[in-house]
């Protein structure tokens, strides 16, 4: 038998095994096989040590990822890109290679008439708290940074990309039945890169230009990514250069759900004053604190540790995702009455009163689930005035969510959206038991086999 059908066969049977248990009933669908294979095989795969003559020159790495993609997505990207920096620094040559985060932009979701262009990382998270896992900058001090190198003293500099990856999928992901980690140059069109928000540029930036473009069909772990810069790299390097990532989405983790992922994930925690915001919220309307509650927040990430006794605030939590979740994902998303009843029971099962809402339903299908929860107190968040939203912008609305959902007693999230899985890695990160938190609506109250999510808990070693 062909090595590597006998290698597949071999998984596949080992995650069969594991399906039997209790801890994985009702989470063993294809798609979680095939997840389980490529993080499991790919962990075997470390960087190979390859002798490199010295780089004297700063390394900067840019990315950017499909304009569809959601804000929690792209959260996710940016785990696997500072996980293979962390390692890439410790290769010759790269020890002075720093990640540039893209600034937010103009996402699908985000409909606010508010400016929601270029919103720097710091907006939203603890860029200090950021830095303790990796070397990462702001778009801003990659600007300033570049032009201060080059001595330049003009108030505008024109930014030079040395490589210019715009990457995309082989059309034969499993060709003759196997995956493969491997790139290949193929040829682009200058027009394959889409302005950003109505803006043309290279992520809505007039002052980027790209010295070589090339268009890479690219399947594998983001490890491959240091073959790549090595095949195609200038053969007289200056003192910076400029790598970047176009279609980031396409790299795969290097080692998804171990320690180097929970490290990476740990460190992005939200940005301070958000966070006061969301507990203001939290204690206004359902006495929560963090002492209460019994969560684990030290004042540094590196300061967590293995703890499972958080208790949560006096409610419970639903993230009901609704919009194109209706339309894409009808077999699975509960309707609004489904919805209801299966909060019910949980919060008659666990003897609460308050539950909150996060979602993105309309107003008026907020209104309708109040009606048919009122006998509990149905709470939701809104920013106080149009002051406010401008200020905290779509995202930090999404955060405030996120937070106040994090903390609850018992939380129930919507089958295969990141909003939900964001949630799960908090309270995994806050100390919760995982029953309370690995919770999915079905699509129908009486269902007791539905799909489930995926149940990853959190690694400190």
């Amino acid at each position: 038998m062909n090595t590597s059908y006998l290698y597949a066969f071999t998984f596949f049977y080992i995650w069969l095994l594991g399906c039997g248990t209790a801890e994985h009933a009702g989470v063993c669908t294809i798609r979680n096989f095939f997840q389980y294979y490529f993080t499991t095989s790919l962990e075997s795969k470390p960087f190979e040590v390859v002798d490199s003559p010295t780089q004297e020159s700063k390394i900067y790495i840019l990315y950017d990822i499909n304009p569809s993609e959601g804000f929690n997505l792209r959260r996710d990207v940016y785990i696997r890109l500072a996980v293979f920096l962390r390692s890439l620094r410790r290769y010759q040559g790269y020890e002075n290679t720093v990640l540039v985060l893209p600034p937010w932009s103009a996402l699908y979701h985000w409909r606010s008439a508010t400016d929601q262009m270029h919103i720097p990382w710091s907006h939203f998270f603890d860029l200090e708290s950021m830095r303790r896992y990796t070397e990462v900058m702001e778009m801003y001090q990659f600007f300033q940074e570049y032009k201060d190198n080059r001595g330049n003293k003009t108030t505008t500099t024109k930014v030079q990309v040395d490589e210019f990856y715009r990457l995309m999928h082989f059309d034969d992901m499993f060709e003759n039945g196997v995956f493969i980690d491997k790139f290949e140059r193929t040829a682009c069109q200058r027009s394959s890169i889409a302005p950003v928000g109505g803006v043309p540029g290279i992520m809505g930036y007039r002052n980027i230009t790209i010295d070589e473009l090339l268009c890479m069909r690219f399947q594998g772990s983001a490890s491959l990514l240091y073959s790549m810069f090595e095949k195609f790299k200038p053969k007289h390097p200056g003192p910076q250069r400029v790598i970047m990532l176009y279609h980031a989405e396409t790299i795969l983790h290097d080692f998804w759900g171990n320690v180097d992922y929970w490290e990476a994930r740990r460190s992005l925690r939200f940005n301070g004053k958000l966070v006061e915001v969301a507990n203001q919220f939290r204690a206004d309307y359902f006495n929560s604190t963090n002492e209460v509650d019994r969560v684990q927040r030290p004042a540094s990430w590196t300061d967590e540790k293995p703890y499972r006794k958080a208790r949560g605030g006096e409610y419970l939590c639903a993230h009901l995702r609704r919009a194109d979740f209706l339309h894409g994902r009808e077999k699975t998303t509960p309707t609004l009455r489904s919805a209801a009843l299966q909060i019910k029971r949980r919060l008659l099962e666990l003897g609460l009163r308050k539950v909150f809402i996060a979602s993105d339903c309309h107003r008026s299908e907020f209104h309708d689930l109040k009606i048919l929860l009122k006998r509990f107190k149905v709470v939701r968040y809104s920013p106080e005035s149009k002051q406010q939203l401008d200020w905290l912008k779509d995202g930090g609305v999404a955060i405030l969510d996120q937070i106040i959902c994090s903390h609850a007693r018992y939380f129930i999230g919507t089958y295969e959206s990141t909003f939900t899985y964001r949630i799960y890695e908090e309270r995994e990160i806050l100390g919760f038991p995982k029953d309370l938190t690995f919770n999915t609506f079905c699509k129908d109250e009486e269902a007791v086999d539905c799909e489930k999510n995926s149940v990853w808990p959190i690694q400190y070693d």
